[in-house]
């Protein structure tokens, strides 16, 4: 599984965050003297369990309920959906099936058949996370909803997590989940309409100084991003930069405040801090609401 999807599933499974609330509650004594309580990991697995309930309170269909069966459903196809990088090819542009059968083929972290490739896409559909638009011929061409791009919040939540307690089979966030991410994201941002320009947004994907950086050049036209293209253009008015570890925690904490910017103060000051309200402060809400 691409970051993120593996805690992404554990934190929204029943099962685990019933026991963690529990023992949060009342630490369990199996033995005299044998206490186990709620590490720091565990309390950021709540954490990402509230990310994702708040997502799952912005269905467009209506809030879901976090135990339920729909809720499952839609947090499944949402890791399923990233892992098999069908996420990432549509943020990029509606695709038709076959063209994006053999998109998510060059950068699948879960190769999928055509069958399970088909499976998938009509459960996002249903789900309301992916959406069939009128193509040049009789198929559809399916691009991603504002809900799904919402989705992002706790992928992000999640892959923090992976990066701080890393286990086992967890992958590292790659180019394409920075791309993805950074597209999914400023499809929603809103900034104040005076606001006009292109903005680089690095991403060290080593956490260490002096290595290479991947990321996106945003276009922002009259306080919206009409554009975001991979990799980054030295002719960008301003410029934000940060390690992994750095991006997530601002992106999560408003107070953080570890990404470095240049050039257009206003431009990159407010695209940060709407990074951060539009994910993890104020919820997209559902449609019909």
């Amino acid at each position: 599984m691409r970051a993120g999807a593996h805690i992404l599933l554990l934190a929204a499974n029943p099962i685990h965050r019933g026991i963690l609330r529990k023992v949060l509650e009342r630490p369990l004594e199996l033995a005299p003297g044998e206490v186990y309580r709620v590490s720091p990991g565990g309390r950021e697995v709540l954490y990402v369990a509230f990310v994702v309930e708040q997502w799952l309170q912005s269905a467009p269909q209506g809030s879901l309920v976090f135990d339920g069966g729909e809720a499952e459903t839609a947090v499944t196809a949402l890791a399923e959906g990233w892992s098999a990088s069908v996420v990432h090819m549509l943020a990029r542009e509606p695709l038709g099936f076959d063209e994006l059968e053999d998109a998510v083929k060059l950068g699948a972290a879960e190769q999928l058949t055509r069958e399970e490739l088909e499976q998938l896409v009509a459960t996002m559909e249903a789900c309301e996370q992916i959406v069939g638009l009128p193509g040049p011929g009789d198929e559809p061409m399916y691009a991603l909803t504002d809900w799904l791009r919402a989705g992002i919040a706790p992928l992000i939540a999640s892959a923090r997590l992976e990066r701080r307690n890393p286990m086992e089979g967890m992958q590292p966030i790659d180019e394409l989940d920075v791309e993805a991410g950074f597209r999914m994201a400023l499809e929603l941002v809103e900034l104040p309409p005076q606001l006009s320009g292109t903005c680089r947004l690095g991403f060290n994907l080593d956490d260490e100084e002096g290595q290479p950086m991947t990321g996106v050049t945003a276009e922002i036209d009259q306080g919206r991003a009409v554009a975001c293209r991979p990799g980054l253009e030295l002719s960008a008015d301003a410029w934000a930069a940060a390690s992994a570890t750095d991006w997530l925690d601002t992106v999560i904490e408003p107070d953080a405040k570890r990404v470095r910017t240049g050039g257009d103060a206003w431009l990159t000051k407010a695209l940060v801090e709407a990074l951060h309200q539009t994910l993890f402060g104020v919820r997209v809400r559902a449609s019909e609401e």
